[in-house]
């Protein structure tokens, strides 16, 4: 069997970019959803991708999928790398994957999963497929490896384990693994002889002492000597040749006696051995399956299914034994300092991360689940009202490009920032009571209750559209004799058309920093708002404006000029189904994509002619962008992404492989292959 996970260098050029690109297409279709492969994932497991094959089989199958150009391209291309363009095994192998996995043993209907788990230093990584015939996968298995089959085959009763240095399959009944094992680096390996007490006076520079009296006439002349000497690459190699072992096994051997290099399988990576009896034997307390906030996620029935144990992280620092030293080390303290701050911030953190394929449009939900002390911290920094004053000045219609939204409630956030580091203060003895005097000493100076009701913490960013305006410029006109004359020029230009809004509480105060810019000359009084002077962009023409709780930055003068007072009329405002989004929401973005392609294209709207007609077909595909994350924090914080398609009555998948194959085709001059 082909080795997914295979890293030696060999590996990586003979299968080339166009493995890579295969292998990240066909993994969403033979892998499906189902229990079997969940008892073989240990809970510890900090890594785990699922893919639901019977609900992908509906919107695209293999069938379907071996249509399209850009695929048989694919194949193509993968055949002509070096050394499996002359790898028939391999070849045919492929082939089989693509026609019918079940003919190679695999059982399609039940789940697959790539899990990650990190042990101490090192990684592993494992893929797990159901298996559906053994007899046939041990047949299919044989005619690939051949006469090594045997040889590196290992038995125990009913399991077995394949292994031929780093490359390594474990099965039994149930399942199928290939197993990738990375040695991480520990530190406390490698003893360099670093001795700190010896200074820089200490060193007999004699030794070191240059001399340049005979170095060009002498030297030069002697490398000259020995180079003509040595034997040409094309000459055969006698003496020992270098080598370098890798962790896994490996041993690259340079100049073997034909004058090129040969990668040569030493030892089996024992580690990786260890792993997958482990696996296939179930030596853990217990499976993912077991896992409480594992089975909390909704992520179980989605097309792709990703979960992530911030343990991977804080486990890493935990693992290192320079995290625990409180010592005169300044790296030991900042291990620990950095241990303690993530174990606090993330530590029991888990994310869920569905994808589907929907009619209509791509979406992706997240579920983001936290310790008790972020739990509270995300449950009262959200808990902010939407200010529906901020309609008012969002233009919507067939100009606008998006806007984004961002609210949290600033008093709030900054108690439970303090709360939560205090508790991380406490958890590095040789940091921790040093900064909590420090922050005490700070939040004398720091009044939440103040700056709450300064700025309220929200922000709403919108681009309307595009509009013309006249921009200053120097130009230069030239003699006959190249002399120049330095001209003020006025020239029209298109720009896009923001505004940017902020909620505030007490209006004296924001008066105070208006007065400073005034004072300052970046601030021009002009009616009921400021102009904005920003250096080296006096031509732009920026406006600031204090309003009715608002505070107003933006580059449309209309705006400023005949609107401030009520904002735009209601029928050009956003619509219904925004509001709802924005007022139910701590962050919202959208992005229009159709309308920014029209505006990027401009007078090549319609083309579908090199990198203008790829964007517009891109438009005409894809609607809109939308992400979103709620302020009602329950068992977990929820977010969610879509990307909406044109055409709502077609699955997404399909209509994405249609774009791609499109893009394809214009790419290769509009030839079929």
């Amino acid at each position: 069997m082909i080795n997914l996970f295979k890293t030696s260098p060999i590996n990586i050029c003979r299968l080339g970019r166009g493995i890579l690109v295969l292998v990240a297409l066909c993994t969403s279709f033979f892998i499906a959803i189902g229990q079997t492969g969940l008892k073989y994932i240990p809970s510890s497991a900090q890594i785990v991708v699922t893919v639901n094959l019977p609900s992908l089989d509906k919107k695209v199958n293999l069938d379907q999928l071996k249509q399209y150009d850009f695929f048989q391209a694919t194949i193509k291309e993968m055949y002509k790398t070096p050394g499996l363009d002359e790898d028939t095994l391999q070849q045919q192998f492929l082939e089989k994957m693509l026609a019918d996995p079940t003919s190679l043993g695999f059982d399609s209907k039940e789940p697959s999963y790539i899990v990650i788990e990190k042990v101490g230093f090192d990684s592993y990584t494992t893929l797990i497929q159901k298996m559906g015939d053994r007899a046939s996968f041990e047949a299919a298995m044989q005619r690939l490896k051949g006469s090594s089959y045997i040889p590196y085959l290992i038995e125990y009763g009913e399991k077995r384990i394949w292994q031929n240095g780093s490359e390594l399959f474990a099965w039994n009944n149930e399942v199928v693994m290939n197993i990738m094992h990375e040695k991480g680096y520990n530190p406390n390996e490698f003893d360099y002889g670093y001795d700190e007490t010896v200074g820089y006076d200490s060193i007999d520079w004699s030794d070191y002492e240059y001399t340049d009296s005979t170095y060009e006439d002498v030297v030069i002349e002697e490398n000259i000597e020995e180079m003509e000497t040595l034997p040409s690459m094309d000459e055969k190699i006698e003496s020992d040749s270098a080598s370098f072992i890798f962790s896994d096994g490996d041993t690259i051997n340079f100049f073997e006696n034909d004058g090129t290099f040969d990668w040569v399988e030493e030892g089996p990576d024992t580690a990786a051995y260890a792993w997958a009896l482990k696996l296939l034997e179930k030596d853990f307390p217990q499976s993912i399956s077991k896992n409480a906030k594992f089975n909390l996620a909704k992520g179980r029935t989605d097309d792709i299914h990703f979960w992530l144990d911030y343990a991977i992280v804080t486990g890493s620092l935990s693992s290192n034994p320079a995290g625990g030293m409180v010592g005169t080390n300044s790296y030991a303290q900042a291990m620990a300092a950095m241990s303690g701050f993530m174990n606090v911030f993330y530590k029991d953190t888990y994310l869920s991360m569905g994808l589907n394929f929907e009619n209509g449009r791509m979406a992706i939900r997240n579920q983001l689940f936290s310790n008790e002390d972020m739990k509270q911290f995300y449950s009262k920094a959200l808990d902010a009202k939407f200010n529906k004053k901020f309609l008012r000045y969002v233009k919507g219609g067939d100009e606008m490009f998006g806007y984004f939204y961002l609210n949290y409630n600033v008093k709030n956030t900054i108690e439970e920032t303090k709360s939560l580091l205090y508790k991380s203060f406490a958890a590095t003895p040789q940091y921790g009571q040093l900064a909590s005097d420090a922050m005490k000493i700070l939040g004398i100076f720091i009044d939440e209750e103040a700056i709450g009701n300064l700025l309220k913490g929200d922000l709403m960013v919108s681009v309307s559209g595009m509009q013309t305006v006249e921009v200053k410029t120097k130009t230069f006109d030239y003699d006959a004799d190249f002399n120049f004359t330095e001209r003020d020029t006025t020239m029209l230009q298109t720009i896009p058309i923001f505004t940017a809004m902020a909620s505030y509480g007490n209006g004296n105060d924001i008066q105070k920093f208006i007065d400073l810019g005034i004072h300052s000359n970046v601030l021009v009084k002009e009616r009921n708002f400021y102009k904005v002077i920003i250096p080296n962009m006096e031509s732009q023409n920026f406006f600031l404006a204090k309003h009715d709780g608002l505070l107003i930055f933006t580059n449309n003068q209309y705006l400023m000029q005949q609107n401030l007072e009520t904002g735009f009329a209601k029928k050009l405002r956003l619509p219904k189904q925004h509001k709802k989004r924005l007022c139910k929401n701590g962050s919202v973005v959208y992005w229009n994509i159709p309308n920014t392609i029209k505006a990027a294209a401009g007078s090549q709207a319609d083309s579908n002619i090199g990198l203008t007609g790829w964007m517009n077909n891109l438009g005409k595909e894809f609607h809109s962008f939308e992400m979103t994350t709620s302020k009602k924090v329950g068992d977990a914080v929820e977010s969610e992404m879509f990307l909406n398609m044109t055409k709502n009555d077609m699955n997404a998948l399909q209509q994405f492989f249609n774009f791609v194959n499109d893009v394809y085709l214009e790419m290769m001059g509009g030839a079929k292959i």
